[in-house]
């Protein structure tokens, strides 16, 4: 079974879940933004923002990699 799991995985499927995963990280890592108050949070904004959009980036070549048959093929 495993041989055949990445025949199972779409372009399509690995971009809902790498969504999900996104979603997920930017709920997670927001917590410490709400939290505080002042200066403190711009830096927390500004390291979170830096955070996600690495990780957006990732995903966002990853799905194309698996669009393309380069990763999981």
């Amino acid at each position: 079974m495993l041989e055949l799991a990445p025949f199972l995985i779409s372009a399509l499927a690995f971009g809902v879940i790498a969504l999900v995963a996104f979603i997920a990280s930017t709920v997670i890592f927001t917590i410490p933004v709400f939290a505080t108050r002042g200066t403190t949070q711009l830096a927390w904004l500004g390291a979170v923002g830096f955070v996600l959009t690495v990780e957006a980036i990732g995903l966002v070549v990853l799905t194309i990699l698996v669009g393309r048959g380069d990763f999981l093929n």
